[in-house]
């Protein structure tokens, strides 16, 4: 019997990448129950002694609000991505190789992958204060807008890649219209590219700042987390305890997201449109 070779390369490489993300990880769950003369006395132990007021704390200062506030602006960004963006990639990806005005107006739209935010921050600024939208609203429909460069690329090859023209054909055979052929074929077949999207972009928003930042800055009621976790670290510095509680429950949220989400992909992937 052969003997495989350890490739010891690649498994430092790994160590050192599971390192990179556990410890800061540890840091972060055990601070969250430290008091702060544990932290600076002894940042890499455990906590000594074990408490939760940090996260008392942390919630008798308003984080509810501002967790309430980055759930709605999540859900609803994400659920409009979901029904707008995809319904839009299955109108290009059976057109643009029919139609030269779907191809031009696709390239359009994903070249903005290639658009840093620094050059559209300020004029995007203005636009939306121009508006009066300088809100939640406003906020939805920016993650709505920033969203479509990537995310129709995605669904555009998918629909391309895995989905044949065969079962529009066969759909309008049996008397389906285009908007009927969508949401009772298509749109149930794109499920693991549903997955990957809402991952992507549940990531992004949930733990985004600058666009808050920048958009909701003014009114603190609207604060998202990140925008909370910003100010209430500056307001406290000198206090790390309950800001490592705040990391805390945002990961944990989006490590809920994920852990429902990523299961998809993979069983997804594997299940035939066609048999």
């Amino acid at each position: 019997m052969k003997k495989t070779k350890t490739n010891w390369f690649a498994f430092i490489l790994l160590v050192l990448g599971l390192l990179v993300i556990l410890v800061p990880l540890y840091l972060t769950v055990t601070s969250s129950f430290k008091t702060t003369a544990n932290i600076t006395g002894d940042f890499f132990g455990l906590p000594n002694p074990f408490t939760t007021v940090n996260y008392e704390r942390v919630f008798n200062d308003g984080l509810v609000v501002h967790f309430v506030n980055s759930t709605i602006i999540s859900v609803v960004s994400i659920l409009l991505i979901t029904l707008v963006v995809p319904l839009a990639a299955y109108a290009v990806a059976r057109n643009m190789r029919k139609h030269k005005s779907y191809r031009i107006l696709y390239f359009l739209l994903i070249i903005g992958i290639f658009v840093p935010f620094q050059v559209v921050m300020l004029p995007i600024t203005n636009l939306m204060s121009r508006f009066d939208l300088m809100n939640i609203p406003g906020l939805i429909i920016l993650y709505l807008t920033f969203s479509v460069p990537q995310t129709l690329f995605l669904y555009t090859g998918y629909i391309q890649g895995s989905i044949p023209e065969e079962l529009d054909e066969a759909a309008e055979i049996d008397g389906a219209g285009k908007i009927q052929t969508y949401f009772r074929v298509i749109f149930p077949i794109l499920k693991p590219m549903h997955a990957t999207t809402i991952i992507l972009n549940a990531l992004w928003i949930w733990n985004d700042f600058l666009l808050p930042l920048l958009i909701l800055n003014r009114d603190k009621s609207s604060w998202t987390l990140p925008l909370f976790q910003y100010n209430y670290q500056g307001q406290y510095f000198l206090d790390f305890g309950p800001s490592f509680a705040s990391y805390v429950i945002g990961i944990i949220a989006i490590l809920i997201v994920y852990l429902r989400f990523q299961k998809n992909i993979i069983a997804g992937m594997t299940s035939g449109s066609v048999k």
